[in-house]
């Protein structure tokens, strides 16, 4: 059976990433109960949140969705479509086999480099 590992940027002082399982429940607050999500036991950022894909980049990293690659001078962004993982490039849009993964290295995420997509 095929493990699921999730990540997600820790909402409580901003404190990096945290990994394991996914949770979606509630808390309390002043004004009721509010939404939130959890990855291994701390709430973080809902839109950070990234599924393991499995596969690993050249430096056997473990590649997450939302991970941008970089593999010669081209860059690529980690997104599940159509029931499986693919590589957009970043320049032209195209997408790419996840064969390339191997050659490639992460280089960020676009939690944190949203910036990165502005040249879409």
């Amino acid at each position: 059976m095929r493990e699921y590992k999730f990540r997600g940027w820790n909402a409580v002082g901003d404190n990096g990433w945290v990994y394991g399982d996914l949770v979606h429940n509630q808390k309390v607050t002043e004004t009721g109960l509010e939404p939130r999500v959890m990855v291994g036991g701390y709430e973080v950022v809902p839109e950070s949140v990234g599924i393991c894909t499995g596969l690993k980049d050249e430096n056997n990293e473990e590649v997450y969705e939302g991970d941008i690659l970089q593999w010669g001078f081209r860059r690529y962004v980690c997104e599940f479509c159509e029931g499986s993982f693919v590589f957009r490039d970043l320049e032209d849009g195209k997408l790419i086999l996840n064969a390339m993964v191997f050659h490639a290295h992460i280089v960020s995420n676009v939690y944190q480099n949203k910036e990165l997509l502005d040249n879409e």
